[in-house]
């Protein structure tokens, strides 16, 4: 499976799954404002990687990725508005 890839409250979230060493699946997120770059290895941004627990495809790891990515922006647009 490619990237998945979504806009979300003002942000570009790329989530790419990765397959750790048990097969199971695991994935890696970049967050960045719309219209940056969004690659993974930009400087500009943030770059989450899960590697504990994993999932059993790619994309319930991507599904979990992007839930995950999605909390961290309401997290940082909160701390925002404050």
């Amino acid at each position: 499976m490619d990237a998945l890839k979504q806009d979300y409250r003002g942000h570009t979230i790329t989530v790419i799954p990765m397959q750790d060493q048990d097969d199971l699946w695991d994935f890696e997120y970049h967050l960045a404002k719309e219209g940056a770059a969004v690659a993974p290895q930009e400087a500009s941004g943030i770059t989450r990687i899960q590697t504990l627990g994993g999932y059993a495809t790619a994309e319930v790891a991507c599904m979990a990725g992007m839930e995950v990515a999605k909390i961290e922006v309401d997290n940082l647009l909160a701390f925002d508005s404050k």
